[in-house]
């Protein structure tokens, strides 16, 4: 059944003020303090990608290793101090294969000298700073790995990208992905996912907490992370959506909320039913064919918005440090209006 036929009455409510946009979304704050403005930070995409593809002979592959220390340690994830010959020759051997340096030269041409990523990324780590107590800048190092590596992994220190991972619709190779999941995987997505990612090392939550709720509230905490620190940057970025996916849960949310409350559902801990609701997908065939997946993460996001609009005395540290899920819940006073 199409699940947005309900929402005719609300439609038909709000009728009489055709100026004024119709929405059951929490109203997203843009905020932007002065004081961010003056953060030092240092934040530097190191492009490895362009040595990689410049390289010509073995000793080049053990260079960049030992230039980069940090990216070794991590790419190889190797313990040892300096890369082992058979590290250089297998790599070498990679890397100089004509496939992926032909692919190479496309992603050279996509990213070009990626100044306006370095300049977001400098704006995004300075309120990262700004809001973080323990934020420390990692370093950004740029590969591409023929899509046989994850597309970014992290460490205290550093972030590896695989750039591309990251290419779009008109690449000539894609991730091996489900269709539903490949349009994320384009440059504008980049940043946003790597903040998410970031928001990983601040997100507490309590682990005796296995309810929807909880993980709700904690993805809703990890795209608030995202907006904080990326002010200007769409919800449909955030939240990985497409606009006509964001207005039809925003039309929605009347008979999606109206799902939750009828099953009582917001307190279940069953992993099955939680992945269900939180979980990558197409959709969630238990709303509708039509209600795009992973809806419980974009529900909990509009919970915690909610909660710290009505509680702007709270910092953005103080939400991610809060491990009571219940108690952001209660305290937002989230109540979308229900299915009639």
């Amino acid at each position: 059944m199409k699940f947005w036929v309900a929402i005719l009455f609300t439609a038909i409510l709000f009728s009489c003020e055709p100026d004024k946009p119709v929405t059951n979304s929490i109203e997203k704050q843009v905020i932007k303090p002065e004081a961010a403005e003056e953060v030092s930070i240092n934040a530097s995409i190191v492009r490895i990608d362009k040595d990689l593809f410049a390289m010509t002979k073995k000793e080049d592959m053990e260079k960049i290793f030992l230039t980069y220390p940090a990216f070794f340690k991590q790419y190889l994830r190797g313990i040892a101090n300096k890369p082992m010959p058979e590290d250089v020759e297998r790599m070498y051997q990679y890397y100089n294969n004509p496939g992926l340096k032909g692919f190479a030269t496309e992603i050279e041409a996509a990213w070009g000298d990626m100044s306006a990523a370095q300049k977001e990324l400098t704006s995004m780590f300075r309120y990262m700073k700004f809001y973080m107590n323990a934020f420390k800048e990692p370093k950004v190092y740029t590969i591409y790995s023929g899509l046989m590596e994850p597309d970014m992994s992290f460490s205290d220190s550093a972030i590896v990208v695989c750039l591309d991972w990251y290419m779009g619709p008109k690449a000539s190779h894609k991730p091996n992905l489900y269709e539903y999941m490949l349009s994320r995987y384009d440059k504008p997505y980049l940043l946003p996912m790597m903040a998410l990612g970031i928001s990983t090392k601040f997100n507490k939550n309590n682990p005796a907490d296995e309810t929807l709720l909880a993980e709700m509230i904690y993805y809703g905490k990890a795209h608030y992370f995202v907006e904080r620190v990326m002010p200007d940057l769409p919800d449909s970025l955030n939240i990985g959506y497409t606009s006509k996916e964001l207005k039809g849960v925003d039309e929605n949310l009347p008979v999606i909320w109206g799902h939750f409350i009828d099953r009582k559902i917001l307190f279940e801990t069953s992993r099955k039913i939680v992945e269900q609701y939180t979980g990558e997908g197409p959709f969630v065939n238990e709303i509708s064919n039509d209600c795009p997946g992973r809806v419980g993460r974009w529900l909990g996001w509009q919970i915690v918005r909610k909660y710290m609009n009505e509680h702007p005395d709270i910092s953005l540290q103080e939400l991610m440090d809060e491990q009571d899920a219940a108690k952001i819940f209660k305290l937002s006073g989230y109540k979308p209006p229900l299915k009639k």
